[in-house]
């Protein structure tokens, strides 16, 4: 009789634990059926360089939402602007990859240079990184009168690298110092343009010689 009721135990037992085998089992497969929702999201379609246009570069990318991060671009927004660094094929677009203005890039075999403006000079002040524009040149009086070189335009569709006032700070990014009524710190007091070694030598000895002016397109 006691052996009896040993069995019977053990095999309520074993019936218990079978069960509670194919309930984890059930639990965990379902779990893994399961799908987990996705966000689509933009990568480049093919190598972006810098200072690349990437409207239409964007292809849809279904990603787990468990890895979407604030600084991607989902599908349902529009992919427009320009490539600050060089994007890869495949690579995620994020916004801080992408500005709503062109963006100036220093190719192999170019440099900067600097040269002094005014408010007139510099297009009264409507000029920002990323433009293009050609340098005009003025002779001084005297070196017109010695038959020195004529006006001209000494250098044709050069890129601005940046702009800055008497403070040397960028004239398109305010500080918590800035007063917005205080126009000097928009006023152009210097521009640094994207050329080759030959322009920049040219463009600072006609500086020298003369004055020196941007043309706007």
């Amino acid at each position: 009789m006691f052996f009896k009721k040993k069995k019977l135990i053990l095999i309520i037992l074993s019936l218990l634990l079978a069960a509670g085998i194919t309930f984890a089992e059930y639990t965990y497969f379902s779990g893994m059926a399961k799908k987990e929702p996705t966000v689509k999201v933009v990568v480049a379609n093919a190598n972006i360089p810098a200072g690349a246009k990437i409207d239409g570069m964007g292809a849809e990318k279904a990603i787990p939402e468990s890895i979407y991060v604030k600084d991607m671009i989902s599908t349902d927004k529009p992919v427009s602007g320009f490539a600050k660094v060089d994007i890869s094929k495949g690579t995620y677009i994020l916004q801080s990859m992408v500005s709503g203005t062109q963006v100036p890039v220093i190719r192999n075999g170019m440099r900067r240079v600097t040269i002094g403006v005014d408010l007139v000079a510099a297009l009264a002040g409507r000029i920002k990184a990323g433009d293009f524009v050609d340098v005009g040149y003025i002779p001084k009086k005297e070196a017109e009168e010695r038959g020195g070189d004529p006006s001209a335009v000494i250098a044709k569709s050069v890129q601005i690298y940046n702009i800055v006032n008497k403070s040397a700070a960028d004239t398109d990014k305010k500080s918590d110092k800035d007063n917005q009524y205080d126009s000097d710190s928009i006023i152009p007091a210097a521009v640094t343009i994207i050329v080759t070694p030959e322009q920049a030598v040219k463009i600072k000895d006609m500086e020298n010689r003369g004055s020196l002016f941007l043309l706007g397109y």
